[in-house]
């Protein structure tokens, strides 16, 4: 059945507001930033004029003028970075909702394609088109941070146990609800696109150790008030005056044994600060997320208070930047030893937050992950949440199955159903008739739906599989192996994986099998094949062009034959994309050689003429 079904208009209708709505907020703060940059420009001339005018007359008064308009300068640039920020959030909006409506239509516009998270010999993914150009990555990608993306990964990846799966599904429709929250998380992680990149530094720093002598003279940092008892006794003249620089020498020892430590932390802290700047207001939002489910719940309990954790240790960073200035050096950073009190800060915060670190990224990663499972299924409302029990038995059971990569106006749905561990379902056709397509269909859904997203379906009931492919196997100069080599080093990782020890059975697809070898090599091979894995705790699907296979899968209980076709008309050839029972008995390799022009018996002559 062909699926008419396009992608619900109501999704369109909302990214299409949310990109005019965000559109014309942009352009308003726009307008309020160019608005104070002028009021900037003109306090600045004011104090510029007043410092004249002072110099002129001599009055003193011109000075208190010039001090106010500096204080009216200072608040307009924090609010020109409040009006910065707010215009690059909305022009964020723009770009997410104009890369939802894009995706809608098949076009992805974001550049990543997953390609760094590719594994060698993964059991599907390069078959699969899960990461790529044109792939399963970037249908479902909302990520906009480094972990977020290494978790989307992983997901599509390794498939999830039956409860986790049911835990994500339930999660992933309590954030469908909330479309424009999950939107403004995107937006907030595109303010600091860059800083999340430096994450992995911050994990570095926060499990290293002061080096021991530094420890022990933390203690130091209260020497000041000996400074001060000193300097209380110089101005009641109960000591002499060398007695304060003598003090004051022990503060400088002090600082400068320590100096080049604190030199190259503080030259970390740029960069650690965006990050932890980032991931506070991200977790600040997830802190506040209204999400009910039990997936989120159990996630949200384990940030409790980390967004002002790492605003605490941000203002830690900033304060020892301070040291930076020369003369909050000289009259606040030697008198109070100012660098010790940060360095003691900073210690006690990571002895208090060390081991919770991790947990938070954990979280941060996993709610981007969702982020992008949700968004997929709100922007297709018509696609159904799957069924995943915890049988034994291969099952799979679709109505109205569908490639989720291929557009809704041009794909064609089929039924299918599959029960029992030790079955082989032989699909033969023509050329071009929609064999790996289906394949990859089956494929693709079962990722999906183990991963705890929603399916191109009308129905899909399905048990736990290990999904494994051998579809696209090439020859490797490298490895000096043929094509052929190569695709029976994969059909010996699929007869090893079938005899692992696991819970969930394999589940094969194996496109146009032993195809780089002659017919009768190939019949034998494949039917050896097939009655090896019938022993095993395995069940899949084989395409092939050979019909003895079929015939000989006809005499076999655990076999069953479907097959596409094509049909030729007014020398034109047709698909249909159908899954019809049976052994194809219409193959299309002749007519496809004539219309390209090539003559096939000695008394043809081709249809296409150069």
């Amino acid at each position: 059945m062909k699926n008419t079904e396009i992608t619900s208009s109501a999704s369109r209708q909302f990214f299409q507001a949310e990109k005019e709505k965000a559109t014309t907020a942009e352009q308003a703060a726009n307008e309020r930033f160019k608005r104070i940059a002028l009021l900037r420009l003109a306090t600045f001339a004011g104090m510029v004029l007043l410092a004249v005018v002072w110099n002129k007359t001599g009055v003193a008064y011109w000075g208190i003028g010039i001090l106010v308009l500096l204080v009216i300068f200072l608040v307009l640039m924090g609010k020109q970075q409040q009006a910065r920020i707010g215009r690059n959030f909305q022009r964020n909006l723009v770009t997410i909702n104009d890369d939802e409506l894009a995706r809608l239509d098949f076009r992805f516009k974001r550049p990543d394609t997953g390609a760094g998270f590719r594994e060698k010999d993964h059991h599907y993914a390069d078959d699969l088109d899960i990461f790529g150009e044109y792939s399963l990555f970037k249908l479902l990608n909302r990520t906009r941070t480094a972990e977020g993306s290494r978790r989307l990964a992983n997901w599509l990846k390794n498939p999830a146990t039956p409860p986790e799966i049911a835990l994500r599904q339930a999660a992933a429709t309590d954030f469908s609800r909330h479309p424009g929250l999950m939107q403004q998380w995107e937006a907030t992680a595109l303010l600091h696109e860059h800083a999340a990149s430096h994450v992995g530094e911050f994990q570095t720093w926060v499990v290293e150790m002061f080096p021991a002598p530094l420890q022990a003279a933390l203690k130091w940092r209260w020497f000041p008030l000996v400074t001060l008892a000193i300097m209380v006794l110089y101005f009641a003249g109960i000591v002499p005056g060398y007695a304060v620089f003598a003090s004051l020498a022990v503060h400088l020892f002090i600082l400068g044994r320590y100096t080049e430590f604190v030199k190259v932390l503080a030259n970390r802290t740029t960069s650690m600060g965006q990050t932890l700047t980032a991931y506070s207001e991200l977790l600040k939002k997830a802190e506040d997320a209204p999400y009910q489910s039990a997936w989120w719940q159990s996630r949200k309990a384990r940030i409790t208070g980390s967004s002002a954790a790492l605003a605490k240790v941000g203002n830690l960073f900033e304060k020892l930047d301070y040291r930076n200035n020369p003369y909050f050096a000289i009259f606040v950073g030697i008198p109070t030893l100012w660098d010790m009190h940060c360095l003691a800060g900073l210690e006690a915060w990571k002895a208090e937050h060390h081991s919770h670190l991790n947990h938070w990224l954990d979280v941060l990663a996993d709610t981007e992950a969702m982020n992008s499972v949700a968004g997929h299924a709100f922007a297709n409302p018509h696609y159904i949440v799957p069924q995943v029990s915890d049988t034994a038995e291969v099952t799979i059971s679709a109505a109205d199955l569908g490639h989720p990569l291929i557009p809704g106006a041009k794909r064609i749905s089929n039924d299918f159903a599959m029960q029992g561990t030790g079955k082989t379902i032989l699909v033969t056709g023509s050329n071009m008739s929609g064999k790996s397509t289906f394949l990859r269909t089956i494929g693709l859904n079962l990722v999906l739906a183990q991963m705890g997203a929603v399916v191109s379906a009308g129905a899909l009931a399905c048990s736990p599989v290990r999904v494994f492919s051998s579809m696209r196997t090439q020859d490797s100069l490298e490895e000096s192996t043929s094509s052929f080599y190569a695709e029976l080093k994969r059909l010996r990782k699929l007869l090893e994986l079938a005899d692992e020890q696991a819970n969930a059975p394999v589940f094969y697809l194996l496109d146009e099998i032993l195809k780089g070898t002659n017919s009768a090599d190939r019949h034998r091979g494949a039917e050896a094949l097939i009655r090896q894995l019938h022993t095993k705790k395995a069940s899949g699907m084989v395409s092939t062009h050979d019909l003895e296979l079929g015939e000989w899968g006809a005499t076999e209980t655990y076999i069953h034959n479907f097959h596409f076709r094509s049909d030729v008309e007014n020398g034109q050839l047709h698909f249909d994309y159908r899954l019809h029972d049976g052994i194809c008995r219409s193959f299309n390799a002749s007519e496809l050689m004539r219309m390209m022009g090539i003559a096939i018996g000695p008394d043809e002559s081709p249809l296409v003429h150069s």
